[in-house]
Parts: structure tokens; sequence; C-alpha cells
């Protein structure tokens, strides 16, 4: 009986030692799988990560191809500007040279041009103009009409001297049906006959050729003439102020005003 109680408390504790055991073993498997578990995941977040590495330096190339090509677009950008500034610079130059040379031109052609008026302007220093004598009236003899009618208009005891011209002409070619005669060009032999025309027409200022009013005036270059006409809307708003003016030669006006006399040689001073 004693034998029996012990092989039964053996068994039992045999039992007892091999349910412990599973125990133990099944609690050291579910760490296990755990750490399995574990392991896969991040398996998985590696090979995520390896992937978004891979595509982020696949992108990260492209960005650097692309950021050297504006580099390079950049750098031959800068090169072209740099070049067109020079060829402005360099036309720049060549205009201000050119704006030199124009200017220098044009005052060489301004004092020809004066020079050449001076001259045409002496050579006519003999010469009157006469404006509105009848076609026809001078006959077959201008000449001859002229040293004999001028007196007679003027008043011979103004003139104090005979007049003696060297020639006379009618400017232009006769116009069947013109309303106006052709002006008249003669040059006297001596300046001082002529000047003293002009003087004496000027003081008697209505001079009538029958019943038509005529007019003498001095025989000015055309580019002398042009510069004077220059004045002439000046001259119509002094006329209608009542203000004396005149033209002097060369081309310049003057202007008499409450005792004072002013002179202008261009319009923009007037």
């Amino acid at each position: 009986k004693g034998k029996s109680e012990a092989s039964k408390q053996t068994k039992l504790f045999d039992h007892n030692l091999r349910g412990e055991a599973r125990k133990a073993n099944k609690n050291m498997a579910e760490p296990e799988e755990i750490s399995d578990s574990e392991n896969s995941k991040s398996d998985q977040i590696l090979v995520a990560l390896e992937s978004l590495k891979s595509e982020f330096s696949s992108k990260l190339d492209g960005l650097l191809v692309t950021l050297q090509d504006m580099k390079q677009e950049m750098k031959d950008y800068n090169e072209r500007m740099l070049r067109a500034e020079d060829r402005i610079s360099s036309a720049e130059d060549e205009v201000a040279n050119l704006q030199a040379s124009v200017s220098a031109l044009q005052a060489k052609n301004k004092s020809m041009e004066d020079k050449l008026i001076d001259l045409e302007t002496r050579s006519r220093l003999n010469n009157l103009r006469l404006v509105n004598l009848p076609e026809g009236a001078e006959g077959s003899d201008l000449c001859a009409f002229l040293e004999k009618w001028i007196p007679e208009a003027l008043g011979s005891e103004k003139l104090q001297t005979s007049l003696s011209l060297e020639r006379a002409h009618r400017l232009g070619p006769r116009k069947d049906g013109a309303s106006r005669p052709r002006a008249l060009i003669m040059k006297f032999l001596n300046f001082r006959e002529k000047q003293a025309v002009i003087r004496v027409a000027r003081e008697k200022k209505d001079i009538f050729y029958k019943d038509k009013r005529v007019h003498f005036y001095p025989d000015l270059a055309t580019g002398l003439h042009q510069q004077r006409k220059k004045f002439d809307p000046i001259r119509e708003v002094l006329r209608n102020l009542n203000i004396r003016n005149g033209i002097t030669y060369p081309a310049t006006l003057l202007v008499t005003y409450e005792n004072e006399t002013l002179a202008f040689k261009t319009p923009e001073e007037a």
C-alpha cells in the first residue's frame, strides 16, 4: 500500500511537471511568433524606403540635369547680353560721332549758305523791284520808259538826280488772262541813284501809274527773302496793334514802342 501511494504521487508529479513544461513551451513560442511578424513589417518598410529612395534619387538626377541646363542657358544669355551691350555701346559712340559730324556739317552749310546769300544780295545792290506796273505800259524800250516815268511819279525835285539804268526786264513769261502783271526788275548804273529812288518811294508811300498803285521794293536774294517772310505773322500782329515796325538788312525786325526801338534777328526772339 505504501508503494502504491508513492507510485501515485510520482505519476501526479510527472503529470504536473509535463503540464508546466507545455505551458512554458507555449509561452516561449508566442514571442517568437510576434518577433517574426515585426521582422516582416520591418522588411516591408525597408523595401518601401528603398523604393522611395530610388524614386527620389531618379527625380533628383532629373532635377539636377534641368538645373544644369538652366545654368548653361543663363550663362549663354549673359554672354549674349554682354555682346549686345558692347554692340549698343559701340553704336552709341558711332551715333555720337555722327551727330557731331552732322552738327559740324550743318554749321558749315549754314555759314556757306549765309555767304552765298550775302554774295547774291551784293550782286543785287543796284537792283529795284517794281510791282503792279500794268503789262505793256513800258512800250518797246523798258529802260527808257523807267528813266522818264520814275522821276515824274516820284518828283524830280525830290530825287535831285537823273536816272541811268543798265537793264530792266519782267520776271517770267507773260501769261494770257493773268489777273496780276508780272513784277519788273531794274538795275541802276549808280548805287546812289537806286538809293534815292527807294528813299523817295518810301517817303511818298502812294505811287500810281495812271489809276494803278505800284510799289518799289529792294531786289533781295531768294534765301534772304524767305528769311524776311518768316516775320510776316509777327508784323501782321504788330500792324493790328498799331505798333511801328520794319525790316532792315539783311533780315532783322525793328519794332518801335514807346520811343524805344528793339531789334530781333529771328522770329523766335520776337
